[in-house]
């Protein structure tokens, strides 16, 4: 019985590594009391990067963030965020720049944000406040399919203190039913003038104002981690 038991324990053990391969992680986790952190690989694989706020009314708020050596040339500081709200719930910024603080050395940025991304379906503002992005380093040709897909698809940039309205959409899913999401606006803010990898680090994002209340996020720490983590052979 006992060795029945060990076969079946060893044949368990040999399909679970079978099915899984190890991978190297090299990532910012967020820590953010409030929030959950999320992985955007399949089945939960990949990195835990991604911290989801959800405030009132609604509304969810995506945060990612990235640091890497100083470069003259190439951007080596990220930040991501989304925000999202159900149908009818207008929201803006407070400001349009966010506070980066590293925690080893008291040092500080601020940043400023360009630009919103969305669609025409999210955007309360004027057509003549719509943002004509430029891609200098792509040719004319690869400009102009960039500007049709953007026409075809409805996806604008705007100014940063422009109102946005969260839109609820649906996609069909399997025996006929219907899985619901919300849309809303995104930005990132991209910068090349750290002196340094930043290890331990606080983003202060700019106060949210929603249906006319403003709201304080607070600060929303990263912390660089490295391990070996393991991943579905399917995913």
């Amino acid at each position: 019985m006992n060795r029945s038991i060990l076969i079946i324990k060893a044949y368990l053990l040999a399909t679970l590594l079978s099915s899984c391969v190890p991978v190297p992680r090299d990532f910012y986790k967020p820590i953010y009391e409030e929030g959950t952190v999320t992985s955007s690989g399949c089945g939960g694989a990949g990195d835990p990067a991604t911290i989801l706020i959800q405030l009132e009314e609604g509304i969810e708020i995506k945060v990612r963030a990235s640091s890497s050596d100083s470069d003259d040339e190439f951007v080596n500081f990220y930040v991501q965020t989304d925000i999202s709200a159900p149908d009818g719930v207008v929201f803006q910024l407070a400001n349009d720049s966010m506070l980066i603080e590293d925690n080893l050395t008291n040092k500080s940025w601020r940043l400023g944000i360009e630009y919103l991304s969305t669609n025409n379906a999210n955007y309360l503002g004027l057509e003549d406040s719509i943002i004509e992005v430029v891609y200098p380093n792509l040719s004319q040709k690869i400009q102009a399919e960039i500007k049709k897909s953007h026409q075809d698809t409805g996806y604008i940039q705007v100014e940063p203190l422009s109102e946005i309205i969260g839109r609820t959409n649906s996609y069909d899913i399997a025996f006929s039913k219907k899985r619901y999401f919300n849309t809303g606006m995104w930005f990132s803010t991209m910068n090349q003038k750290m002196e340094s990898k930043l290890e331990n680090f606080s983003v202060y994002l700019p106060s949210i104002i929603v249906n006319g209340n403003k709201v304080d996020l607070g600060e929303i720490k990263f912390i660089h981690v490295k391990y070996i983590g393991i991943d579905p052979l399917n995913c």
